[in-house]
């Protein structure tokens, strides 16, 4: 694209995103190129509607990007801006002050970059390709049941109530939970495995196995948490003004196994990833852009934050405040996995 075009799409980007409102050649002319005739301005908005890049919602209306525009932008005219001060203190205050706990801090993470980007926060909690126990507890909650605590590197918990082929009283189940951790702490499931293999049938078995489970679905990522913040935020947008529309975002984010492999899927193998409009795989968001990123205390733990709003996004902005909360975050945990406070 030549270079007149790019500034012309770059100026229908920023004017669009701080109104809301098509974009004319009057305003291009009077607020953003001022060396170039309205006249010329009418030509080149044509020529990139006729490319792809703008819109023109009514025939006498300005134009607006489309989503290969807010591509084009992203790729090649997008800058990141500086983070302030004032609010690098804040989000670093905010952690600070957060309990030391990766669940809190995981909540934290979501609250902050909701407030700081305006828009709806999603962030799954640290997770790796083969998960080590660091402790697991048993506890009997009727005769056949069990809640299976299951703590792993990184502090990160994983719980669920098991049922069980034979009754078996707290006595039992501490013996048994002694016997785990002295023989599989810090191993990973290929211990838990080969464990298996070697036990006969009977309740150490029966709850291996479940440690077994929740191990798997943990490095799947299926059971890893997602939380999510800042939905009213949508709400401010005119984009979501339409119920229908807002209920199609909603319906993502409130499922959470469903958005825990959709940030899965989108970030990959990727630093950052921004999914424009039609690109998403979903159909709920269409009309949304999505900005994601990783996080982590370590290399081998590592979580996805990031934000879902309207294509019409502070990219830059968001770009910037996301990966700044993502750093000070993974310097918190790592300090928490370490035994910092």
């Amino acid at each position: 694209m030549e270079q007149r075009k790019r500034n012309i799409l770059k100026a229908v980007v920023e004017e669009f995103t701080a109104t809301a409102m098509p974009v004319g050649s009057q305003v291009l002319a009077n607020r953003h190129l001022l060396s170039l005739s309205p006249a010329t301005i009418r030509n080149e908005l044509a020529d990139l509607a006729e490319l792809g890049y703008l819109i023109q919602p009514h025939t006498s209306a300005g134009r607006i990007p489309s989503d290969q525009g807010y591509r084009y932008f992203v790729d090649f005219l997008m800058e990141t801006e500086p983070v302030s001060s004032q609010l690098r203190t804040f989000i670093e205050d905010e952690f600070r002050s957060a309990p030391a706990d990766v669940q809190a801090m995981v909540e934290k993470l979501a609250m902050v970059v909701a407030l700081v980007t305006e828009n709806a926060a999603v962030v799954s909690s640290p997770h790796g390709p083969r998960a080590q126990i660091k402790h697991v507890s048993l506890a009997s909650l009727e005769s056949r049941a069990a809640l299976l605590v299951l703590l792993l590197e990184g502090n990160i918990l994983r719980q669920q109530v098991i049922g069980l082929s034979q009754a078996a009283e707290q006595e039992a189940l501490s013996r048994l939970e002694a016997k785990i951790n002295r023989e599989l702490a810090g191993h990973d499931r290929n211990g838990v495995l080969n464990r298996l293999k070697r036990l006969p049938e009977g309740l150490e078995k029966e709850i291996l196995g479940q440690v077994d489970e929740l191990l798997g679905g943990f490095e799947r990522g299926t059971e890893t948490l997602v939380v999510h913040d800042g939905v009213r935020n949508l709400l401010k947008q005119p984009e979501f003004a339409s119920v229908a529309r807002m209920q199609e975002v909603l319906e993502v984010l409130e499922e959470t196994r469903y958005l825990s492999a959709l940030v899965r899927d989108l970030v990959g193998e990727s630093d950052l990833q921004i999914v424009i409009g039609a690109e998403n795989v979903t159909s709920q968001l269409r009309n949304c852009a999505v900005v994601l990123t990783t996080y982590g205390p370590s290399g081998r733990l590592k979580g996805v934050v990031g934000v879902v709003g309207p294509t019409r996004m502070r990219y830059g902005e968001t770009v910037s405040r996301v990966r700044l909360a993502a750093k000070i975050a993974s310097e918190r945990l790592a300090e928490l996995v370490s035994g910092g406070v």
